[in-house]
């Protein structure tokens, strides 16, 4: 990796978008900060409701698989399941563009883990703050129990989006067991990933992000995550694809079905 993440850009873009509709899942007013000129004007227009619905129809004609409504849903339950668990710290866990250290309310003490480039792209936008620590690590290379050398061990609630579908299946083992050594038992781990079968589907947004440098590399079969996540001592909590998540908080627009949240507590 030799740049900020592309995907993550989009996603912020995405959310950006998503702050200028009237009915708004969110509002994440930083996220046009992360955005390179071509795209702030688009945000800027698109708080003409007009124009915000045209640009929305184009992006979804353009990219079907329903990435812009599976990323605003996706970060909209995230939002509701890390409030829900009334953590002691917070982990951002391949935190990209991620805001929530500076948007949700009451934020304890957050570390955000990331790749060091999307990293220190971030921090040139985004004024530190002082209950955030920020741990640069390529996940890809690297192991988070290392980089987390003196983490506290308490209740977490940990969010880990739109990383694993990146990563190896040997990073993903080796991550999710280091967070249960790490954090204490009762801990939230909030992930997302893609349906195993469709790392194989010839789709638009498969082949977006591929083209970009970043495809997917590992999925999980659904059916397989409560064994798998019960043998790492994780105890699964709830795991919805975008498309529920959307239909949740009854947003009906195109969202996928093989892209999905999951929630688990530590033993």
């Amino acid at each position: 990796m030799r740049t900020a993440s592309r995907t993550a850009e989009h996603v912020a873009l995405f959310r950006a978008l998503e702050t200028r509709r009237r009915d708004r899942l969110f509002a994440d007013d930083l996220a046009i900060r992360f955005l390179p000129a071509r795209y702030r004007w688009l945000v800027r227009s698109a708080a003409l409701r007009p124009l915000g619905h045209g640009i929305a129809r184009v992006i979804d004609h353009r990219y079907p698989g329903g990435p812009r409504t599976s990323a605003v849903a996706r970060t909209r339950l995230i939002d509701d399941l890390l409030t829900e668990a009334e953590p002691d710290q917070v982990l951002l866990l391949g935190a990209g563009y991620d805001s929530r250290a500076h948007r949700l309310p009451g934020m304890p003490i957050t570390y955000e883990v990331d790749h060091p480039l999307t990293q220190r792209a971030k921090r040139k936008r985004v004024a530190d703050r002082p209950h955030v620590r920020y741990v640069p690590v390529d996940l890809a290379t690297d192991r988070l129990v290392r980089a987390l050398d003196g983490f506290p061990a308490k209740r977490t609630a940990v969010v880990w989006e739109g990383v694993t579908n990146y990563l190896t299946e040997e990073a993903v083992d080796t991550t999710l067991r280091d967070l249960v050594t790490i954090t204490a038992p009762g801990s939230t781990i909030i992930f997302t990933y893609v349906d195993r079968a469709a790392l194989d589907a010839d789709t638009a947004w498969h082949r977006v992000v591929a083209k970009v440098g970043e495809p997917w590399t590992f999925g999980f079969r659904p059916a397989d995550v409560p064994a798998y996540l019960a043998e790492r001592g994780l105890d699964l909590r709830g795991d919805l694809t975008a498309e529920e998540a959307a239909a949740r908080y009854h947003r009906d627009e195109p969202a996928a079905g093989f892209y999905r949240i999951a929630w688990a507590v530590v033993r």
